[in-house]
C-alpha cells in the first residue's frame, strides 16, 4: 500500500468519525458536506471523490450504527438463549428499545435518511439490516418451520416494537416514558410469542 492509498485511507475513516459524532450529537441533518470537509481539513471535492457523495458518507457512518445495534441485540439474545421463545423475543425487543433510548440520533438516522433518487441501497448495507433480522428469524426457526412465514412474523415482530419506540421517542400518543414503552412491548411481544408456541404444539 503506498502513501497516498494509506492517505486516502485515514482521511476516509476520519470522515466517517466525524459523521458519525455529528450524528450522535446533534442528528443527521447536521451532515453537511462542507462542515464535514472544513472539521476534516479537506475539500468538498475530496469527500465526494472518496464517498461517491453524503450519501456515501452518510451509509459509512449509519453501517457502524448497524453493527453496534446488532453487537448489541446478538449480546442480548445470547443472555436468553437457554430461555423460552418470549424469554428471547423479550430479550431482542428490549435491548433494541434501549439502543433506540440510549443512542436515539444515531438510531433515528438509520430511517431518516433517503439515498438520492436513482442511487440504490448498498448491498452491504442491506445486509447488515437483514443481519438484525436473521436474530428474530433465528429464534422463530424452532416454531415457524415455512421459511416465508417465518421471514414474515420476523419482520412483523420487528415493526410492531419499532412502531411503539418510535411513537414513544416522537411523543406522538402523548408523552410516554421509558417504562410505559416497555410495558407496551411486553405486552406485544409476550402475546405474539405465547400466540407462536401455541401453534407449534
Amino acid at each position: 500500500m503506498n502513501e497516498s492509498q494509506i492517505y486516502r485511507q485515514r482521511l476516509e475513516a476520519r470522515m466517517i468519525d466525524i459523521a458519525e459524532r455529528l450524528i450522535a450529537g446533534e442528528g443527521l441533518a447536521s451532515v453537511q458536506a462542507r462542515r464535514i470537509a472544513q472539521e476534516a481539513d479537506c475539500s468538498v471535492g475530496t469527500l465526494y471523490n472518496v464517498f461517491g457523495g453524503l450519501d456515501g458518507l452518510i451509509i459509512s457512518a449509519s453501517t457502524r450504527t448497524l453493527k453496534a445495534l446488532g453487537e448489541t441485540l446478538e449480546t442480548a439474545v445470547r443472555g436468553a438463549v437457554s430461555g423460552s421463545l418470549e424469554d428471547q423475543l423479550m430479550a431482542l425487543a428490549l435491548a433494541y428499545s434501549g439502543f433506540a433510548h440510549r443512542q436515539t440520533h444515531r438510531w433515528r438516522a438509520l430511517f431518516e435518511h433517503r439515498m438520492e433518487p436513482g442511487k440504490p441501497v448498498p448491498d452491504g448495507y442491506r445486509a447488515e439490516q437483514e443481519a438484525l433480522l436473521k436474530l428474530v428469524e433465528e429464534c422463530l426457526a424452532g416454531y415457524i418451520a415455512a421459511p416465508v412465514e417465518r421471514f414474515s412474523a420476523a419482520r412483523a415482530l420487528f415493526s410492531g416494537v419499532h412502531g411503539i419506540v418510535w411513537l414513544a421517542l416522537d411523543n406522538k400518543l402523548g408523552a410516554l416514558g421509558p417504562a410505559e414503552c416497555e410495558r407496551q412491548i411486553r405486552f406485544i411481544v409476550g402475546a405474539a410469542a405465547r400466540g407462536v408456541m401455541a401453534l407449534g404444539k
